[in-house]
């Protein structure tokens, strides 16, 4: 899993803590992440958005625990690592895919996370153009 950071957190929908719920950060150039994002896989997600959907709720992430409402539910996301790198009052892109849901951030965000990314080892990559 190069170029993906897994994230110590808990996950819940609707007041109910998904058990499996895995958070990555999934650093640009790596697999095919055209911009570094954060991946929240869990199985519960097909049910909400569906993959290639989107949402774009407005949230305030200052601290360790975010509320996010998709689509008529309640996310919530408690992680000390995220809450130290994201801070954002505004729109958040959700998207679904695959395993679960992607957060698409904003410029600020990125650079917060794609730095601590880098100290860890996972810089950034450029794609080659085509």
């Amino acid at each position: 899993m190069a170029g993906k950071i897994m994230v110590s957190g808990t996950v819940y929908i609707d007041n109910s803590k998904l058990e499996n719920a895995v958070i990555f950060i999934h650093v640009k150039g790596y697999g095919r992440a055209r911009i570094t994002h954060i991946d929240i896989e869990d199985p519960t997600f097909k049910k909400i958005i569906l993959p290639r959907h989107s949402d774009y709720p407005e949230i305030e992430w200052n601290s360790e625990i975010v509320s996010i409402p998709v689509r008529g539910h309640e996310l919530v996301i408690i992680s000390q690592t995220l809450g130290k790198l994201i801070k954002l009052n505004g729109n958040i892109y959700v998207g679904g895919k695959g395993k679960g849901i992607f957060l698409g951030l904003h410029k600020e965000q990125i650079k917060s996370v794609e730095e601590y990314a880098a100290k860890l080892g996972i810089p950034p990559l450029k794609h080659k153009k085509i």
